[in-house]
């Protein structure tokens, strides 16, 4: 079966997320989304890995219910690892709890990782998988959104625009 995988950081998730995840979603028969990162990361303190992981499955409760945590392992194990081997051992270990999640078959399923950066695309592919590019219909960013979150907030996809909402509020 072919399988999208889509991953990121998703603070916030946005318009740009979703338009891969949109793309993905037509063209594999199934697709999972996977809420990356760790604590402190540029997620934190508004949107702890937790909190974009249950926005995100109420995001794409219409297009999936594979969302899943996966959370970064101890950056001490790989701080001696060249950055081909540190994504090697990320997918592998994607792979893996994928299968364990019973989302894939790991000896079945064709995986394709779908991503709009070219950055990511040429570490995925020296890692041995299968990517598919996609080009930015709406050219947004995370970073612009946390530097800016009001001036973006039309680009934050619900229910993550809610947080900012709330956020401003308390202000």
């Amino acid at each position: 079966m072919k399988t999208g995988i889509i991953f990121g950081t998703f603070a916030p998730m946005h318009l740009g997320h979703l338009d891969v995840i949109k793309t993905a979603d037509t063209e594999c028969e199934k697709i999972c989304v996977a809420c990356c990162g760790h604590v402190g990361d540029r997620g934190y303190p508004l949107l702890p890995i937790e909190k974009r992981t249950e926005l995100a499955r109420e995001a794409l409760v219409d297009i999936t219910q594979n969302v899943i945590l996966f959370p970064d392992t101890d950056p001490g194990i790989k701080k001696n690892w060249s950055g081909d081997r540190i994504w090697k051992y990320w997918t592998d270990r994607m792979r893996i709890r994928l299968t364990e999640e019973r989302i894939t078959d790991y000896f079945e399923d064709e995986l394709i990782w779908y991503t709009s950066e070219e950055e990511y695309r040429d570490v995925l592919e020296e890692a041995g998988c299968r990517v598919r590019l996609c080009g930015r219909v709406r050219p947004v960013s995370g970073t612009a959104i946390r530097e800016d979150p009001f001036r973006y907030l039309d680009s934050i996809a619900e229910p993550f625009r809610s947080v900012y909402i709330k956020e401003d509020e308390r202000i």
